[in-house]
């Protein structure tokens, strides 16, 4: 092939890698908004609800002034166990900045009450957000159980969006719940990308 052409073809090349590439690039973060009801409204129940064959009693709150969302309180208590869900939304119509404020100051906090000489840890989560972790409990000196006590807290940052869902809970039923701590990890995990779909606008 000539060389003129040649240089063409790998110009063509190189354009088409880099249009690929940027089709790969992140999404910006959406909007997200509390449309009408409380916070309460957009948590998803149907994973809890299963496991401890009960419906939650909800108790929501709002913000104080200057963030929209809010927070909703959950209790499950049923044959099969023992659950609360606490969901915190907060919305900073500021921007990303201040949610990103909020999102350090909280993970600083944490990062506090963690480590060694306590049972609490936290961990970056990768794919939830801009910025995620993982704040959990467990004495890991001994092996989990699906009666266990737990607790785990996912924080999320996305664009003006700060959400926190803690969940902690006790089995009753432990035939009936999973015997595999990541299982019941993933709960909680879900209903955090749960809120978040829900809060889409």
């Amino acid at each position: 092939m000539p060389a003129h052409r040649l240089r063409g073809a790998l110009l063509a090349a190189l354009a088409v890698t880099t249009v690929a590439g940027c089709s790969s690039e992140p999404e910006p973060p959406p909007t997200y908004r509390l449309n009408g009801g409380d916070a309460c409204a957009v948590v998803n129940t149907a994973d809890f609800e299963a496991l401890t064959k009960d419906s939650p009693s909800k108790t929501p709150s709002n913000l104080v002034s200057g963030l929209e969302g809010g927070n909703c309180a959950m209790e499950f208590e049923g044959s099969g166990g023992y659950v609360t869900l606490t969901t915190f939304i907060a919305i900073h119509p500021s921007g990303e900045s201040a949610a990103k404020v909020m999102y350090d100051d909280f993970r600083k906090n944490d990062d506090k009450r963690s480590g060694p000489g306590t049972d609490l840890t936290v961990t970056d989560v990768e794919g939830l957000g801009t910025a995620a972790y993982l704040y959990r409990q467990h004495d890991d000196s001994k092996p989990w159980v699906s009666d266990d006590l737990w607790l785990y807290k996912y924080l999320v940052r996305h664009g003006s969006l700060v959400l926190t869902v803690t969940g902690t809970g006790i089995s009753r039923d432990t035939a009936a719940w999973p015997t595999v701590e990541q299982e019941v990890r993933d709960k909680v995990k879900k209903s955090a990308e749960d809120t978040m779909k829900a809060l889409k606008a």
